[in-house]
């Protein structure tokens, strides 16, 4: 409780929050670095040494122009929150291993810049920064991101090496209206390990993703029911349009990036929902969306898609579910211009 006494012994309370926390930006942001470190040795122990290069290009990339802008517009220096280290981290995740450096470098630079330093930096963003990165790279340069090859393992080349073999993700041939698993499709023990499977170097693996998942979880850094109602929102809606077909249900929940997506990005303090019942909302409108997406479109992406839509929804959202203050009838309207600090 944030207190003082009077010189004449009264108490006097000071201004709020009167509850303190070592909870800080740089804290939650440092927790979610560690969250990505599983995916991050999956990716290298399936696509080679070269993941590390992606990371670390993505996060120098990302620091650098958050440094720049910042300092080019007499704005304080934020750096130190490592928020922008968390998106150019989840920008190089975000690729497969066969995207060139100037690709990662522009996904996080159009992620900082575009998507959170023109909205007022940490904490003021309508739209998570790496999602909208992340889209906007496969709309302005799908022919480089279609590129899938197939793990080269840890010692294999994996950038533009001779042993990298090409192939094409699960969702190509689940997605645009499919009913049934096609025979390329891998089982779900490999798609849930990672083995034998293209596509984006963090989204391989999800049992390294679960691990970073409840990590979060167990930190109390997010709120698990944003990616477990979001993961199982998308997989029941599958299965209405399937008749509850097992393997396909099961089989859109481990491939592409609802696991990743629904981790490290839905969860955005910032770009989602407040409040108790928003959340709620949120993570179900998302799933809703990413099967829609995934049902009627021909092309992987529908998690992008729906993490943007409903980051542009949460507002209104939570300006109808706004808990009711006790005593009053109506609930109260909160204000659209998001001032948290929390990343």
């Amino acid at each position: 409780m944030a207190q003082a006494v009077d010189v004449k012994g009264k108490l006097r309370v000071g201004p709020s929050p009167h509850v303190r926390s070592k909870r800080t930006s740089a804290w939650v942001m440092d927790q979610v670095i560690i969250a990505m470190v599983p995916p991050v040795i999956a990716a290298t122990y399936f696509f080679g040494w070269w993941v590390l290069g992606m990371v670390f290009i993505g996060i120098t990339t990302a620091v650098a122009s958050e440094f720049i802008y910042q300092k080019l517009t007499y704005k304080p220096i934020k750096i130190h929150d490592h928020s922008a280290a968390v998106t150019g981290m989840l920008i190089a995740l975000s690729l497969p291993v066969t995207a060139p450096i100037w690709m990662i470098m522009f996904g996080s630079v159009f992620a900082i810049i575009i998507v959170k330093q023109f909205n007022g930096g940490i904490g003021k963003n309508y739209f998570n920064p790496a999602v909208a990165g992340r889209v906007a790279t496969k709309a302005f340069f799908t022919p480089w991101l279609a590129n899938w090859v197939l793990p080269a393992g840890l010692f294999g080349s994996g950038y533009r090496g001779v042993d990298a073999v090409s192939t094409a993700t699960p969702l190509e041939y689940i997605g645009d209206g499919a009913r049934t698993v096609a025979e390329e499709v891998p089982g779900l023990f490999d798609l849930f390990m990672g083995f034998n499977l293209g596509g984006n170097v963090g989204e391989t693996s999800k049992f390294a993703i679960l691990i970073g998942m409840l990590y979060l979880i167990f930190r109390r850094v997010i709120n698990p029911k944003i990616p477990i109602l979001y993961i199982l929102t998308t997989v029941v809606v599958m299965g209405l349009w399937t008749g509850f077909n097992f393997d396909f249900m099961m089989t859109h929940a481990l491939t592409g990036t609802l696991f990743f997506g629904a981790t490290y990005m839905a969860t955005d303090y910032s770009s989602g929902s407040l409040t108790p019942e928003g959340k709620t909302v949120f993570a179900i409108g998302c799933g809703v969306l990413t099967a829609f997406f995934r049902i009627t479109l021909d092309h992987p992406g529908g998690v992008g898609y729906a993490i943007l839509i409903m980051n542009g929804l949460a507002p209104f959202i939570d300006n109808k579910l706004m808990p009711r203050i006790y005593g009053h009838s109506k609930r109260p309207q909160v204000s659209f211009n998001r001032q948290s600090e929390n990343g």
